[in-house]
């Protein structure tokens, strides 16, 4: 093996080097970079569960890490809007919602085939929506071509506790979460909304247990809806919908139940 000699400038004589040196150099330096990474991403999935922020104190216990590694490593994605800090609470930044959005664009073209197969296939409109902020927000919609149908505006967003998508999301939170959040804000929106608390528990047991939320003119009357969670493999949080006018929802449900639990089955097994 051929030594590698080189000449040290301070006092003209040469030094050996070990060639094993500079791939352990190598390799230390990418174990600190992949070390930086894990501890970055654990902040951001600690964050990705409170939307409404938490202090750095909240995100040292959760995350696990030392204050100090806390500390900078916020400051360094600040820098990179990817975090913002409002009234001292840390928040997920503008930077990564946009990359949210690029995410969500991603998972509405996987859907997208078997929402416009279901669609046509019930005559009804078909929506994929997202959870965001407390609220479900519309991805993308395949809207019936009948007469009489449901349709909604891109990025229209609804409330979680009287809507089908929304108890959906809700269903995935421990019910202490929801009653810290909506015991106080279960606003009426129609005579049949669900305003007390235990009952919503009750829809979500349900929701939890059978996969599917209904909406019985609980947001818009003459508006009924049943949702189911899909898993794209995106750490957002999605579900279908199928909105049907209240005239036909009743004789149908059981038949679009079927039909959205074999879409969802259908996106989840061509992933």
């Amino acid at each position: 093996m051929t030594d590698i000699w080189i000449l040290q400038p301070h006092n003209g004589q040469f030094m050996k080097i070990d060639k094993a040196e500079p791939a352990a150099a190598a390799k230390r330096e990418d174990d600190g970079g992949s070390q930086v990474i894990a501890r970055a991403a654990a902040i951001l999935r600690t964050l990705e569960a409170a939307p409404h922020g938490l202090t750095i104190a909240e995100i040292t216990r959760a995350s696990g890490l030392p204050r100090t590694t806390v500390a900078r490593l916020i400051f360094s994605l600040q820098s990179e809007q990817l975090l913002a800090t409002v009234g001292g609470r840390v928040r997920l930044g503008p930077a990564f919602v946009r990359l949210a959005v690029m995410a969500s664009r991603d998972a509405s073209a996987l859907a997208r085939p078997h929402i416009d197969a279901l669609s046509r296939e019930i005559r009804e409109t078909v929506d994929l929506w997202i959870e965001r902020n407390d609220t479900a927000e519309l991805a993308y919609e395949a809207v019936s071509d009948q007469e009489v149908r449901i349709v909604c505006a891109p990025g229209f967003r609804l409330p979680l506790h009287n809507t089908a998508p929304g108890k959906v999301f809700l269903s995935r939170r421990p019910d202490d979460e929801v009653a810290a959040h909506w015991s106080g804000s279960l606003a009426a929106a129609t005579p049949n909304t669900v305003t007390s608390i235990e009952a919503l528990f009750d829809e979500l047991k349900r929701t939890r247990t059978t996969g599917l939320a209904i909406d019985v003119e609980e947001h818009a009357e003459d508006v009924c809806a049943v949702a189911m969670a899909v898993d794209l493999g995106f750490p957002e949080h999605y579900a279908i919908a199928i909105p049907v006018p209240a005239r036909r929802f009743g004789e149908n449900r059981e038949s679009l139940e079927r039909a959205l639990k074999n879409c969802v089955a259908a996106i989840e097994g061509s992933l």
